[in-house]
């Protein structure tokens, strides 16, 4: 299947995901680690988180509305001193990891033709990736593009070095264009 610029799921960021977006990161700011730039301060680890939870939220809302029941792992988490999750959310059994990048272009479709949905190879990849980018910095509008399958992304022929840094790393990197990436709507019926 292939994403279309209709399939993009435009939504809002309301102001009690940024309340809950700004406790949880703080919680987990100590206990992140550096992954692909090194150094990082406290503060910077905390804005990624930020952008990371934001997303989540945005997504689990959708959901919600579409009359699913949704766990967030913050909300079940017996601590934060650990990064390792096995979910970001969880419905009906099926374990959802959010990616979220801010767009380095305002305009919707460029996006969706010039972007992936991406994930680090270094880190596990859950059942479903949803792949989920911010209009600007503001972080107020959030676009679902869409998503795809661990066993679909883990191909190596997805598998590209990106510059983060000052460094070479290894994400799977797969078009909006490639037919196993899904819509959001499709989603609906996997889950």
């Amino acid at each position: 299947m292939v994403v279309t610029l209709t399939d993009v799921i435009v939504r809002e960021v309301k102001p009690f995901f940024v309340g809950k977006a700004v406790v949880a990161s703080l919680w987990k700011s100590s206990f992140i680690g550096n992954t692909f730039v090194r150094n990082r301060t406290r503060f910077e680890k905390y804005k990624r988180s930020l952008i990371g939870d934001l997303a989540k939220l945005v997504v689990k809302d959708w959901l919600e509305e579409n009359s699913f029941s949704v766990t967030d792992y913050d909300d079940v988490r017996t601590g934060w001193a650990s990064s390792r999750k096995p979910y970001d959310l969880q419905v009906n059994n099926h374990n959802i990891e959010v990616r979220s990048s801010v767009a380095s272009q305002t305009n919707l479709n460029w996006v969706l033709h010039n972007e992936n949905i991406i994930h680090p190879c270094n880190v596990n990849v859950k059942e479903v990736t949803v792949q989920v980018f911010f209009r600007d910095g503001k972080c107020d509008m959030a676009w679902l593009f869409g998503w795809a399958l661990k066993t679909a992304l883990e191909n190596n022929q997805y598998r590209q070095p990106r510059r983060v840094g000052n460094r070479l790393t290894d994400f799977y990197l797969m078009p909006f264009s490639n037919h196993n990436a899904r819509t959001m709507n499709d989603l609906l019926a996997y889950l």
